[in-house]
């Protein structure tokens, strides 16, 4: 026989030397009972109170067994054949995901930031302060500047680099001078 609860708490528990989990929840009513806690292997998820669980009794032992919990605040958002794993703060806000969506497309983000795996291998990131695409041609574009998959660069019209202003800017000998070869550092 199954039942939902709502989550009290969680708690990190050693029965033996099995390395578990309990939740209490209250079926309603005040009634409340503790159940074991049980995820995926290798899930490490901890849910937090006020989150529904469906409970199940496991025979014989007059305990019960946690097995599913839902999120009854954030928004749902995968598709049928997604994955979408994401993190809630101590208030239950989500602040940060990762989608892997049904067409090949992985993300991850949070508020501030990104990065996206495409389904032709090409990788993306932004956050406030810049961006870099790795296109699925192998060339790399950072905040504008490209390096080509053959290694060739190409920047932007304007570029400064140590200071200096690099558009217009060149080592040409003087007309007077009679050194032949490069004229020195950049200043």
């Amino acid at each position: 026989m199954g039942r939902i609860g709502k989550l009290i708490s969680f708690v990190r528990a050693v029965v033996g030397t099995t390395k578990t989990s309990d939740v209490k929840f209250d079926r309603g009513g005040g009634d409340n009972r503790t159940a074991q806690h049980f995820s995926d292997p290798g899930d490490d998820s901890v849910p937090l109170p006020g989150d529904f669980s469906a409970i199940l009794e496991q025979a014989g032992t007059g305990r019960d067994s946690a097995v599913g919990y839902v999120d009854p605040k954030n928004l749902q958002k995968s598709q049928a054949g997604d994955k979408r794993i994401y993190a809630r703060d101590a208030n239950g806000a989500q602040i940060v995901e990762v989608w892997l969506q049904n067409d090949g497309t992985a993300t991850v983000q949070n508020a501030t930031g990104s990065v996206v795996l495409a389904p032709d291998g090409s990788i993306t990131g932004t956050n406030p302060n810049g961006s870099f695409a790795l296109q699925a041609g192998g060339d790399f574009v950072v905040n504008g500047v490209t390096i080509a998959a053959n290694g060739d660069v190409t920047i932007p019209t304007s570029l400064s680099l140590a200071g200096k202003e690099i558009a217009g800017h060149d080592h040409a000998i003087n007309s007077g001078s009679s050194s032949p070869g490069p004229t020195g550092p950049n200043n």
